[in-house]
C-alpha cells in the first residue's frame, strides 16, 4: 500500500520498445505524467534491478505489527498528517495499553519489543559477522548510503518518547521473558552520557531529570520490579564507564537462576567480573567486549578465574579487549584455564596485540571447534601462526581477519600513491614492504602457513593484494571478503601449489573510500578475474563502493570475464552497490547484458541504476531479461536535484514498484559545456 501510494502513474510510451519488456506494457517502464505532457516530455526511466521474482509484499504479521505500534511509526512511514495519540502519563491510557498487550503471548511481545527498540548498536556476535560496512551489507532497498538516503532504510519505528519509554518497555518485556537485551540503549548512553561519566563521577543528579537517560530509566524500573528478571536465560548488559550500575546488577544477577549466557560491554569491569565469578549458575556463553578509550584497571586479572569456574559448562568464550594488551603472564594463565574447558565450541581472544604471541613453549593444548582470530603482518605474525599450530587441535575451523599491511615498528606501511599507478599498484608501496614480503619466499613461512592456512574456512582481509595470493595460502575457504585499496601482485614461495577453491560460495568486496582506489582501474579487473579463475562454485557476488565511484575499463573487464565465463554458471546473486554515475570509464548496460546472458541460475542483479546506457539499450535488455525469466524493476527520475560535492550533483529517483526514493550522484565535470560570448572569444583564447 505504501509503495502504491508513492509510485507515479504508468505510461506505456515511456521508453521505446518498453511495451515488451515486462508482461503488461503499461507497467514495463512507468513514468509520471505532468498535466498530459508525458508524451512530449517523458520522465527518464532506467532499471535498478533484475530479479527472478518480486519481493513478497508485507506479510499479515508485519502489517499487524505496524497497526499495533502505529503511534511509534516514523512520520515518513505513514500518512502526511498522522493522528495524535494521548500520552501514557494518563493512568487510564496506561491501564488500557497494559490490558491490551497482556492478551498477547510472550513470543509476540518479544517480537514487538525487538522491532520497536532495535537500534544501530549490534550485539558482539552480530557486530563481527563482517568487516564490511554493516549498514550496506544487508541493504535490500537501494545503493544510496542510509544516512544520505531521503527514505528510510532502518526500522520503521521510532523510539518511544521519554514519558512512554519505561511503560512500553516494561509491558512488552513482561515477567516471563527469557532474554534481557539492554544493548538497544547503548547508542543513547554513548552519545549523551558516556563523556559525562568520563569527566564526572555522578550516579544521579539534575542531568537525569532534564535529559533522556534511557539506560538509567530502564535500570531504575528493573530495580523497582526485580521479579521481571526471574526467568532470564540470556542477558546483554552495559557496564557504564565508572561501573556506577554495578551495585544494581550485583543484586539482580544472582536472582537469575536459569541464566546461561552473559554478554557484557564495558569500559572497566573490576566489579562486574567479580559479580559474574560469584554466580552460582552453569554458564554456557560468556562474551566480554571492552569499549575503546577504557579506564585503566586490573579487571583482566580475573578472567582466568572465571574461565576455571565455568570450565565444565562453558561452550562459547569471547574476550575482545580492543586497545588494551594482554600481559605475558595473563595470556598464559588464560591458556591454562582454557585447556581445562571440556566442551568449548567457539573461542575468540582479541586485543591490540595478539595474545597468542605469548603462547610460546607452552605445554597446554586448547580444544575448540571454532576459533575467531585476527592476524596482522608484523614482526611477530609468524610466531602467532606457529603457536596456533602448536596449541590448538588439528581439526579446528578458523574464522580469520587478516590485515596484510606490513606493520614495522608500530607503523603500517600501507598503500600510497604520489605518481601514476602501474598495474595493480605494485609501484605504490614502500621498499620496506617489499623487503618484508621477500622474507616469505624463504625460511619456514611455507611450512607454517601450509599447516595454518588449511584450517581457515572464512577470511576477511584488509588488503592491497589481489585474491590470487590468498588462493595459494587458504585453499579451503567457504567465504571471502576484502576491504581493498589496490590489487598488487605479490610473489609467493614456489613450494605453494595452485589449489583452486572448491568450497568458496560467497565473495564480497568493499572499496576503501579513503584512497580513491577505483581510480586504479585494474582493481575490479584483477579481483573478479582472480575470483572466477580459481573458483567455479561461486553463488553470491557483492561489490560495495557506496562512498566512491566504480571507474574501470569495461572493455578490458568484459574481455577478462569472457575468459572465465564458464565459471559463472552457479551465480545466483550479483550486487554492485554504488550511487555514483560515472560519465566515462564506468559500468554500463553491457556488463548487465553479460551477466544476464552467461549466468543461467541468476536470480538477482542489482543495483544497475547508476550504470550508464541509453533508454533504448535498457529497454532491449529488459526484453532479454524477460526471456531469461527475470523481471525488470524500474526507477523514475524525480525533480529533486542538488549539489552533492564539487564533482557530483545529486539527482532524486523513485522505485516505481516500491515507492522508495533514493539518490544518485552524477559526475558532471566531464560533461560541462563552456558558453563564451563571441565578443570575448579572443580573450578566452588567450586564457
Amino acid at each position: 500500500e505504501i509503495g502504491a501510494a508513492a509510485a507515479p502513474p504508468p505510461a506505456a510510451n515511456a521508453i521505446p520498445g518498453a511495451a515488451n519488456a515486462v508482461p503488461g506494457a503499461a507497467n514495463a517502464a512507468p513514468v509520471a505524467a505532468n498535466n498530459g505532457a508525458a508524451s512530449r516530455n517523458p520522465i527518464p526511466c532506467r532499471p535498478y534491478c533484475f530479479r527472478k521474482s518480486r519481493d513478497p509484499p508485507a506479510t499479515l504479521y508485519e502489517l499487524s505489527m505496524r497497526v499495533v505500534l502505529r503511534r511509534y511509526l516514523h512520520p515518513g512511514a505513514t500518512e502526511q498528517n498522522p493522528p495524535k495519540f494521548p500520552s501514557l502519563r494518563d493512568r487510564t491510557m496506561k491501564r488500557q495499553m497494559e490490558n491490551y498487550f497482556n492478551l498477547l503471548p510472550s513470543h509476540l511481545k518479544s517480537d514487538l519489543l525487538h522491532n520497536l527498540f532495535s537500534g544501530n548498536w549490534d550485539s558482539c556476535r552480530q557486530a563481527h559477522r563482517t568487516r564490511l560496512d554493516r549498514q550496506m551489507f544487508d541493504n535490500k532497498l537501494c545503493c544510496t548510503y542510509p544516512e544520505e538516503c531521503p527514505s528510510l532504510h532502518d526500522s520503521r519505528f521510532m523510539f518511544p518518547p521519554r514519558e512512554d519509554l519505561v511503560t512500553v518497555w516494561k509491558i512488552l518485556q513482561g515477567k516471563q521473558a527469557t532474554t534481557l537485551d539492554l544493548l538497544q540503549f547503548m547508542e543513547n548512553y554513548h552519545s549523551d552520557y558516556y563523556w559525562e561519566d568520563n569527566l564526572f563521577s555522578l550516579s544521579s543528579g539534575a542531568r537525569d531529570i532534564f535529559r533522556n537517560n534511557q539506560l538509567g530509566a530502564i535500570e531504575a524500573a528493573l530495580s523497582k520490579s526485580p521479579k521481571m528478571v526471574t526467568n532470564i536465560q540470556k542477558v546483554l548488559l552495559i557496564g557504564t564507564y565508572r561501573e556506577l550500575n554495578a551495585p544494581l546488577w550485583a543484586r539482580l544477577l544472582p536472582t537469575m537462576q536459569y541464566l546461561q549466557s552473559i554478554e557484557l560491554h564495558f569500559w572497566s569491569a573490576d566489579h562486574f567480573f567479580k559479580i559474574i565469578h560469584d554466580l552460582n549458575v552453569e554458564l554456557r556463553e560468556l562474551i566480554l567486549c571492552r569499549q575503546r578509550q577504557s579506564m585503566p584497571s586490573k579487571d583482566l586479572e580475573l578472567i582466568p578465574k572465571m574461565i576455571a569456574k565455568f570450565r565444565s559448562s562453558l561452550r562459547v568464550f569471547i574476550l575482545d579487549s580492543k586497545d588494551k594488551p594482554f600481559s605475558q603472564k595473563l595470556s598464559k594463565d588464560i591458556q591454562r584455564s582454557l585447556s581445562k574447558c571440556e566442551n568449548l565450541e567457539c573461542l575468540k581472544l582479541e586485543s591490540c596485540e595478539s595474545p597468542y604471541v605469548h603462547w610460546c613453549n607452552s605445554r597446554y593444548r586448547v580444544r575448540t571447534k571454532k576459533l575467531v582470530m585476527s592476524l596482522r603482518r608484523s614482526d611477530h605474525y609468524k610466531t602467532v601462526i606457529r603457536n596456533i599450530n602448536r596449541c590448538f587441535n588439528a581439526d579446528v575451523l578458523i574464522d580469520l581477519f587478516y590485515d596484510t599491511y606490513v606493520d614495522i615498528e608500530n607503523h603500517k606501511h600501507s598503500f600510497f600513491s604520489n605518481h601514476s599507478v602501474l598495474g595493480g599498484g605494485e609501484n605504490t608501496v614502500a621498499p620496506s614492504t617489499r623487503m618484508f614480503e621477500a622474507q616469505e619466499l624463504k625460511g619456514d613461512f611455507y611450512k607454517l602457513m601450509s599447516e595454518f592456512g588449511v584450517k581457515v574456512h572464512r577470511l576477511s582481509a584488509e588488503t592491497d593484494i589481489r585474491p590470487e595470493y590468498f588462493m595459494y595460502q587458504f585453499p579451503n575457504l567457504e567465504y571471502l571478503e576484502l576491504f581493498a585499496r589496490a590489487s598488487r601482485k605479490v610473489p609467493v614461495d614456489t613450494r605453494f601449489i595452485e589449489r583452486p577453491w572448491k568450497h568458496l560460495k560467497d565473495f564480497a568486496m568493499e572499496v576503501d573510500p579513503g584512497f580513491s582506489t577505483l581510480m586504479v582501474e585494474g582493481l575490479l579487473i584483477h579481483v573478479l578475474g582472480d575470483i572466477f579463475t580459481y573458483t567455479n562454485q561461486l553463488t553470491t557476488l557483492k561489490i560495495h563502493a557506496i562512498q566512491s565511484g566504480i571507474r574501470v575499463s569495461e572493455t578490458n573487464l568484459l574481455v577478462k570475464l569472457n575468459q572465465v565465463k564458464s565459471n559463472l554458471r552457479h551465480l545466483k546473486t550479483i550486487e554492485f552497490l554504488s550511487p555514483y554515475c560515472m560519465s566515462s570509464r564506468g559500468l554500463t548496460a553491457k556488463l548487465a547484458d553479460f551477466f544476464i546472458s552467461n549466468c543461467p541460475n541468476l536470480e538477482l542483479l542489482r543495483d544497475v541504476a547508476s550504470w550508464s546506457a541509453s533508454e533504448e539499450a535498457w529497454a532491449n535488455l529488459a526484453v532479454k531479461a524477460e526471456r531469461r525469466g527475470l523481471q525488470t524493476a524500474w526507477a523514475s527520475k524525480t525533480t529533486r536535484t542538488a549539489i552533492y560535492t564539487i564533482d557530483f550533483d545529486c539527482v532524486g529517483w523513485v522505485q516505481t514498484d516500491t515507492g522508495h526514493q533514493f539518490e544518485l550522484y552524477d559526475n558532471f565535470n566531464e560533461d560541462w559545456d563552456l558558453e563564451v560570448d563571441n565578443n570575448d572569444i579572443d580573450e578566452f583564447m588567450d586564457v
